[in-house]
């Protein structure tokens, strides 16, 4: 365990009245005061993504993670394999709980990184929490990333995992009707259209979506959280823009329909949907737009704002018990839209 860790697992042992005092005046924006843990571990601790090139930033953006994420559970087993996607092989990390039915539901998760960085590493404690939670096997997918694939392929290889999943469910005593799809940030982005695109080509529709800080538009407002929380721990707006000139450059398909879900006129007839933002997070209002879209469609939504905490919060289980409670909370939710058909 590097010193950088160390501080980390130090910070989070202490009380959050003695770490409040540490970290100096409270951060408050909109309404929302920032976790004491959190504001406290993003200056004592190295956790900057990186900058320059592509390179050097999904190196450190890797690092900060590892540091920030909470240890796996013991229960549940994994183990990386391939499989044939429309580009080539790609690889995904598959989990399998102790404790199952002898058919059991899957879970496809999809990592944050902006379809620019990060990998199946990003979110590994947060994927075993939900294989042990929902009782669950899970896929985590190693997407393709840009500028090496152009948008919207990364979407295009999760379409190719569903359909792995589902045509292999015998094999792999997977139930085909109780498949939920879940992400966050970018894999919120891919999520959200996974359930669009299996609506509109009329296929089994997942069994749930859990949209974690989604990344659902590509507009930039010059208001709310897009102004308030511009300069916010660990996703800022200059990241957000930084991600954008690898995925659409010159500007070239932010106008796509896969770019911009939340802008898909009939939203009607989607799976269930659990969408949790964070206070502190620049795209905070427009997962929130999106979750009262999908309810205004019919469709049935449980939507958490966790006011105290940042995007990324599902790779912070290593720096406050706060982002634990809430990924624990989100995995109970989509257990109940698992084991309920």
């Amino acid at each position: 365990m590097n010193i950088q860790k160390l501080i980390l697992s130090a910070i989070r042992a202490l009380p959050a009245s003695l770490v409040g005092k540490m970290a100096g005046p409270p951060l408050e924006i909109d309404g929302y005061r920032l976790d004491a843990h959190i504001h406290l571990a993003s200056k004592s601790a190295d956790l900057r993504a990186g900058d320059g090139d592509i390179e050097s930033y999904r190196a450190g953006a890797a690092a900060a993670l590892a540091m920030t994420n909470g240890p796996p559970r013991r229960s549940v087993k994994w183990q990386d394999t391939e499989f044939a996607g429309p580009g080539g092989a790609l690889t995904m990390r598959h989990y399998k709980p102790a404790q199952a039915d002898d058919i059991q539901p899957a879970i496809l998760f999809f990592h944050q990184g902006g379809l620019v960085i990060l990998d199946l590493d990003t979110c590994h404690s947060f994927c075993t929490q939900m294989a042990e939670i929902c009782r669950a096997q899970v896929f985590s997918l190693d997407y393709r990333l840009c500028p090496e694939s152009t948008f919207p392929e990364p979407i295009d290889d999760a379409m190719a995992l569903w359909d792995f999943v589902q045509q292999n469910a015998a094999s792999l005593n997977i139930d085909p009707a109780r498949v939920a799809v879940a992400g966050d940030s970018a894999g919120g982005l891919i999520s959200a259209n996974m359930c669009q695109l299996l609506k509109a080509r009329g296929d089994v529709q997942a069994a749930a979506q859990l949209l974690a800080y989604p990344w659902v538009t590509t507009t930039v407002t010059e208001s709310g959280s897009m102004v308030s929380c511009a300069d916010t721990f660990p996703l800022t707006r200059d990241t957000m823009e930084f991600f954008n000139s690898y995925v659409f450059p010159d500007g070239r398909m932010m106008d796509h329909a896969l770019a911009n879900p939340t802008d898909n006129p009939d939203l009607s007839g989607l799976p269930p949907a659990i969408v949790a933002t964070a206070g502190f997070d620049p795209i905070r209002d427009q997962g929130n737009a999106y979750a009262e879209k999908l309810k205004a469609a019919g469709n049935q939504v449980t939507h958490y704002c966790f006011g105290s905490l940042t995007h990324s919060f599902l790779s912070f289980g290593g720096v406050t018990r706060v982002a634990e409670q809430a990924c624990e909370q989100l995995a109970r939710d989509l257990a109940t839209h698992l084991h309920t058909r």
